[in-house]
């Protein structure tokens, strides 16, 4: 999000520089056109210097010539003049372009207010995508188990097919043999119309035979078709999966770079508290200070004298007000009555002890 809001700046500031480009832009547009009109107007003046020395004869010749570059310099002023009319509407169109820029630069300035919002509404949303996570973990398990039994029914599938196929093959090789057998009974109709009439029979029972088994094939296909949208779609519930699972992984690494500012910043505030709370006691103490043992520093600490564990966010640090070391807090519970305080401190459980003895 500080990326994007950065990003707004940029854009802000670059939409700036183009209205400082275009300003410069359309000023030197038009100097240059003022610069053109002028050139006109003085060679305009250059060649009427020369028309009045110019003897009375040449007068008449070159009336027609004066005639013609008179009207290619109107049409020449004609031309500068739409050039101007042109500048002058693009000067009105960037005046606009320059309002809305600066309305852009308003809505930008809200949308940046509206993401720092989100930013809350974001860290709820992680909570639920990683619920959401779960349940579609679950749900995948269950589907790639039905995927395996349908690739198991595919197969089998293929293989009665295939069979079908063959058997197929079979059929039309002995119906062509049949076929040639009735031609040559047919030549033989006087001495076989008993064999014509047997194999006219069998055919027919073939034929219907035939016709189941193309019924067969039909649903077979059918079926295979079912198959294969189940499959497809199947195949699309994975690829959302894995989008979800990327989307888990860009919203753990959001995670735990929020989760090492909190530990940053609960360091940064432990290390304040136990300054404060130093010089608040270095106060107290006032005058007694010479009496008060050499306290070992924050920074050189990193374990607790007693039991030798690491200290962290949780387990913070303490010093003994008698003997001046750093401990955790189990082991500086205990509190006595010292000289210089009104009221007890917190101690080491060895200085607890050699208090008592005393």
């Amino acid at each position: 999000m500080l990326c994007g809001v950065v990003q707004m700046g940029n854009a802000t500031a670059k939409s700036q520089n183009r209205k400082h480009i275009w300003s410069a832009h359309c000023q030197d547009i038009t100097k240059e056109s003022r610069m053109k009109v002028t050139e006109l107007h003085s060679e305009e003046e250059e060649k009427r210097s020369v028309k009045s020395t110019s003897s009375d004869k040449s007068k008449n010749e070159k009336d027609t010539e004066q005639g013609k570059i008179f009207e290619e310099e109107r049409k020449k002023n004609l031309e500068l003049q739409k050039e101007l009319d042109l500048q002058i509407s693009l000067k009105a169109e960037m005046e606009v372009a320059m309002k809305l820029l600066e309305k852009d630069i308003h809505d930008k300035q809200d949308t940046i207010i509206s993401l720092r919002r989100q930013l809350d509404d974001i860290k709820l949303i992680n909570l639920e995508m990683y619920k959401k996570l779960q349940e579609c973990e679950s749900s995948l398990k269950h589907k790639t188990e039905l995927i395996a039994k349908l690739e198991a029914k595919t197969e089998s599938m293929g293989s009665t097919i295939h069979q079908l196929d063959e058997k197929l093959q079979e059929d039309k090789l002995t119906r062509k043999n049949l076929e040639e057998s009735a031609r040559s009974l047919g030549q033989k109709a006087a001495a076989a119309e008993t064999r014509a009439v047997a194999a006219e029979g069998d055919l027919k029972i073939e034929r219907e035979w035939r016709i189941s088994l193309q019924d067969s094939m039909m649903r077979d296909r059918d079926k295979i078709s079912i198959l294969t949208q189940e499959v497809e779609s199947l195949k699309t519930i994975g690829r959302k999966y894995v989008a979800l699972q990327e989307e888990q992984h860009l919203l753990k690494a959001q995670y735990i770079e929020a989760q090492k500012t909190l530990e940053e910043v609960g360091a940064t505030l432990s290390e304040n508290k136990l300054q404060l709370a130093e010089l608040l006691e270095k106060e107290a103490q006032g005058a007694t200070s010479e009496d008060t043992p050499n306290w070992t520093s924050d920074k050189d600490a990193v374990a607790c004298a007693a039991c030798a564990k690491e200290f962290n966010i949780a387990r913070r640090k303490h010093h003994c007000r008698r003997c001046g070391q750093i401990f955790c807090a189990a082991c500086s519970e205990k509190t006595v009555a010292l000289p210089g305080n009104t009221k007890p401190v917190r101690v080491c459980d060895t200085c607890f002890t050699d208090v008592r003895v005393t």
